[in-house]
């Protein structure tokens, strides 16, 4: 048993006296085929060694049987095996099998760390080189074993993190710390075709929405235009760029923007993306009237939009009046586009509610409506995607004067994930 701050490696080792068969090295295909079922399994274990008694050979090999085999005599095993076994040359032998600290699993090493009826945290989110936990307050005082042990038993992960707070800040970001390893959480992650560079501990990323984000970028055709409104570092915008679709992409954060170009650069796909860094109500009010607030690059430089994304869960349904009289008879002449917007919803009937919560903010029905589960955020919690086509009762302007420019004080309602 290790303390709360020393992880003890040597205290793990155990031996096990094992009954092994000694066979000649050409049949050990034809007795692990015969005795399935009766060898050894264990992880990192191979059930068939070099013959380590004094003065062995070449010419043959140890086959470790299971643990249920105690006796030389094997009476554990069908008669009809031992036969086989007998008949073949095969010899019984006791063979001690040093298990290490190496060959355990992260659950066993922690259930024997940890005091007895404590939850195992063997789970995490991997993010490049980092994984990241969400350790309970009963574990804090273990969290660097828990750390280490982590560390040790993958060998993808050079820094593990635990996250101390939810997310409360207009960034998207969530406290956290380095509970193991490198100090460094500038990382990257392949996702859907693309590469990501990003410092996990100043932007929002998620492994947890590649599904999600690939299920999306499917849907788009490779000559449509896209409106990302809440882009991040481009988890949409890169791969539909990829896809041939260009792009209208924003965040807020000043390093998700940052990280956002970056990406688009080293995926090269410059001339399918325009990158903006402004609050989300903001952009789209510029980019819809372009006399009022002009944005750099110009907007609607790649046309009129199909698809609008809004993946800001905590607070993206607030945003959803921005399309109310946001589109011009004279100047927009294409179909209104679809909106792909994320929330979440604690109802019995989510995709009821958050459509419900959808038609509210409008002030108007949603014909054709539709709303699917992304995934279980928390208990009574889950992350939805209500899409539907912009309403024709409420997107055109109906006079000709254009409207303000978002004040900084509405900007601040852009919240973020809790």
């Amino acid at each position: 048993m290790a303390c709360a701050s020393c992880l003890d490696r040597e205290s793990f080792s155990t031996v096990l006296d094992l009954i092994a068969l000694r066979i000649p090295a050409q049949k050990c295909t034809a007795f692990q085929r015969r005795l399935q079922g009766h060898i050894l399994q264990k992880p990192k274990v191979r059930p068939i060694i070099a013959d380590p008694s004094p003065g062995a050979n070449t010419t043959t090999r140890l086959l470790l049987l299971s643990e249920e085999v105690k006796s030389l005599e094997m009476l554990e095993l069908p008669r009809e095996l031992r036969d086989y076994v007998h008949a073949e040359g095969a010899t019984a032998v006791v063979h001690p099998l040093t298990l290490g600290y190496d060959l355990l699993s992260v659950e066993q090493v922690l259930r024997a760390l940890l005091p007895q009826g404590m939850e195992v945290p063997s789970s995490f989110e991997q993010v490049g080189h980092i994984a990241h936990v969400n350790l309970r307050e009963c574990h804090m005082p273990y969290k660097q074993l828990i750390g280490q042990v982590l560390l040790d038993k993958n060998s993808r992960v050079r820094t593990v993190v635990n996250k101390v707070d939810s997310i409360s800040n207009e960034f998207r970001v969530f406290p956290m710390e380095v509970i193991a390893g490198e100090e460094s959480l500038v990382t990257q992650v392949k996702e859907n075709g693309a590469t990501f560079q990003l410092d996990f501990g100043q932007v929002y990323w998620n492994s947890r929405l590649e599904r999600e984000h690939r299920r999306v970028v499917e849907l788009l055709h490779p000559s449509e235009v896209v409106c990302d409104m809440m882009a991040g570092i481009g988890p949409f915008a890169v791969p539909a760029a990829l896809r041939g679709c260009k792009v209208y992409a924003n965040d807020l954060n000043p390093k998700s923007y940052e990280y956002l170009c970056a990406n688009v650069r080293s995926n090269h796909v410059e001339a399918r993306v325009a990158m903006y860094n402004q609050c989300a109500r903001a952009f789209f009010r510029a980019l819809m009237q372009p006399d009022s607030a002009p944005l750099q690059p110009e907007p609607l430089r790649f046309g009129p939009f199909s698809h609008v994304l809004m993946n800001l869960p905590a607070s993206a349904l607030e945003f959803l009046d921005v399309f109310v009289g946001a589109f011009h008879r004279s100047t927009w002449r294409a179909p209104l586009p679809r909106v792909h917007c994320y929330c979440f919803s604690k109802s019995d009937d989510p995709a009821a509610d958050v459509i419900a919560q959808a038609e509210h903010i409008l002030g108007c029905s949603i014909p054709g409506a539709e709303a699917r589960i992304v995934r279980d955020v928390a208990p009574q919690k889950l992350m939805m995607c209500v899409t539907f086509v912009v309403p024709d009762c409420i997107a055109w302007q109906e006079s000709s004067s254009s409207g303000s420019v978002e004040s900084e004080a509405d900007c601040k309602r852009q919240r973020t994930e809790g």
